[in-house]
């Protein structure tokens, strides 16, 4: 089966190296990002003679957007089976200032974009009786974090998000999962001092901070057609 993926959040860290993963695979790929156009440039000339693939540019919290995505992908590829919903942002804050600007923004980019792109997505994959959605999440969804209430709500939602959906839509072929990363080498945590890295990298047991790669390869399992998990948040922490 001739297989495609869409993956928000695809230009940089972890959905960038899922990218190359499924590019490996011989996946068509969707490719969604909001501003890093010299990123996806890239990115493109690392995949290129892989897989086909379209980028779009798109801010997947907007419906509008969303749907515009989707109806991209389905006139280039035909039948999107696959769904990375990778699309986030970090947020730390103070919880008694957060504001309800600051609630929208970071619930809308880490939730609401998921739900959208599985509202879409799902109708086509109960039709066609087959699909693979993964969430990123992060360990953070699974435990809770002080200090980053709003990003461990958001992601907690997809958690539930995940485990719902699966029950929902595994009759149908279609299995949902989440991974939920622990502390990963990329841009969102570039702002750790070299005195913080050491603190967290005393309570990570394999004593340093993962890699995108490595969360990409438990994504790129979940996207096999032989396959019998779903509903589960896989932790990627090294024991964190």
């Amino acid at each position: 089966m001739k297989r495609t993926a869409i993956i928000t959040g695809a230009s940089r860290g972890i959905g960038r190296a899922i990218t190359k993963a499924l590019a490996n695979k011989g996946f068509s790929l969707v490719l969604v990002y909001k501003n890093s156009h010299d990123k996806i440039k890239s990115l493109e000339e690392e995949i290129a003679g892989k897989c086909e693939f379209l980028s779009v540019c798109a801010d997947v919290s907007s419906p509008n957007d969303a749907e515009k995505v989707y109806n991209r992908a389905k006139e280039k590829f035909g039948f999107v089976d696959t769904l990375i919903n990778n699309a986030g942002i970090s947020h730390i804050g103070f919880f008694d200032e957060e504001t309800q600007e600051s609630y929208n923004e970071v619930m809308d980019t880490n939730f609401r974009s998921a739900f959208t792109m599985c509202l879409l997505a799902s109708k086509d994959m109960i039709a066609n009786k087959f699909g693979r959605i993964v969430n990123v999440s992060s360990v953070w969804g699974q435990k809770g974090a002080s200090m980053e209430v709003l990003y461990s709500a958001s992601k907690h939602a997809l958690i539930g998000l995940t485990r719902s959906l699966n029950a929902e839509l595994a009759p149908s072929g279609i299995l949902v999962n989440a991974v939920c990363p622990g502390v990963i080498d990329t841009d969102m945590n570039k702002h750790f001092s070299a005195e913080d890295r050491r603190f967290i990298e005393e309570d990570i047991p394999l004593g340093r901070f993962g890699k995108p790669e490595e969360v990409a390869s438990v994504v790129s399992m979940l996207t096999d057609e032989n396959l019998y998990i779903g509903g589960e948040d896989i932790s990627v922490t090294a024991g964190y």
